[in-house]
Formats: structure tokens, C-alpha cells, sequence
């Protein structure tokens, strides 16, 4: 059939159709483009997701790190003066090993031997003064404890001295609280042997 348009007609919708032949051409192109963006836009997220996770395992590394480090510092529960050591520096050992014992000296308590035949003499509660070896410290406490179970014989029974059976002697806690005491501090009850 020709003839049947004008030749300029033709011409026109020949432009047209390439022209849209063309568009689609770089439309196509611009998906194809456009897939690969997003390709690489889900590599990227997981690439992202990849790193976030090994953020989060080298921050968890890190809060061990943190924690053992904290461990090797050696904290006392309190302020104290330290009594005995049990380790020498640089042994191995393990968590929960004691290294030293520590005393408050806030909280301090003289222990006291009182033989069975002046035990009455003591209530809780009593107040009672202390003077240490060097007859010149004097501390006043309060008694706190009176053991129900005998230490040890004060004094033993001889036929030298007709007595029928051993004088045991019992704990008495007095409780102190005072800067003058040092750990391993003797004292004695005043009176006794002034």
C-alpha cells in the first residue's frame, strides 16, 4: 500500500517512532542501571549488617577486656589496715583467693580472757577501760560478747594448792572503735594487776 499517507506524514511518525525507539532504548538501560544500583545497594546492606555485627563482637570483646583488666586491680571492701599477708607478689591464683586480711580500724574489739570465777563480774552492755602493754594507753570499751564456751584452763589444778579441778577461762568481746588501737595490740582490764 503505497501511497496511502503522505510522504511527510510518514517522515513524521518515522521521527516519532525512532525517537521513542531511542527514549525506551535509554530507558532501558536506565533500569538496567538502576538494578545493578540497587544490587549494589543489598550487597551494601549486608555489607552494613556484616560490619554492624562485627561492631558488636569487638565491642563485647572489648567489655571482657575491660572486665579482666578491672580484676587484676586489687580493691579492699573498706579502709583498713592490712593484718596478714597470705600471697607473695607475682604467684599465680586464682578468682576468690585471699590475698591479705584487712582491719577497720573504726570497728576494732579487744578480746579479753576472763577465768570462770569472775565471769559474773561482766554483763553486755558494761563499760569497761583497757590499758595496753605500754601502761600508758587507755581505751574504754563496751562488752558486746560473752562466749557461752570456755576457751582454755587459766589455771590448772596442783595438790600444791588443794584445788579440785582446772579455772577455764572465757571470751569477752569489748568493743572499742578507737585510733589508738593497732592490730596485735595487748591489753589487760585496769585494775588488774595495777
Amino acid at each position: 500500500m503505497q501511497g496511502a499517507v503522505s510522504q511527510q506524514t510518514f517522515d513524521q511518525y518515522d521521527t516519532k517512532y525512532k525517537t521513542a525507539q531511542a527514549a525506551y532504548e535509554q530507558a532501558q538501560g536506565a533500569v538496567s542501571q538502576s538494578n545493578a544500583g540497587l544490587l549494589q545497594t543489598d550487597v551494601s546492606k549486608e555489607n552494613e549488617k556484616a560490619l554492624a555485627a562485627k561492631l558488636a563482637q569487638a565491642e563485647a570483646s572489648l567489655q571482657d577486656v575491660e572486665v579482666s583488666l578491672d580484676e587484676t586491680e586489687i580493691k579492699a571492701p573498706f579502709d583498713g589496715v592490712i593484718t596478714e599477708k597470705y600471697v607473695e607478689e607475682g604467684s599465680m591464683i586464682s578468682n576468690g583467693t585471699p590475698l591479705v586480711s584487712v582491719q577497720d580500724t573504726s570497728d576494732n574489739w579487744v578480746d579479753i580472757k576472763i577465768p570462770e570465777t569472775q565471769l559474773s563480774d561482766f554483763h553486755l552492755g558494761q563499760q569497761v577501760t583497757l590499758i595496753g602493754r605500754d601502761n600508758k594507753t587507755k581505751v574504754t570499751g563496751t562488752v558486746t560478747d560473752i562466749s557461752k564456751k570456755a576457751e582454755f584452763a587459766t589455771q590448772r589444778a596442783t595438790s600444791e594448792r588443794g584445788d579440785a579441778s582446772d579455772i577455764v577461762s572465757f571470751n569477752v568481746k569489748i568493743q572499742v572503735n578507737s585510733d589508738a588501737l593497732w592490730p596485735g595490740m595487748r591489753f589487760r582490764l585496769a585494775g588488774d594487776g595495777e
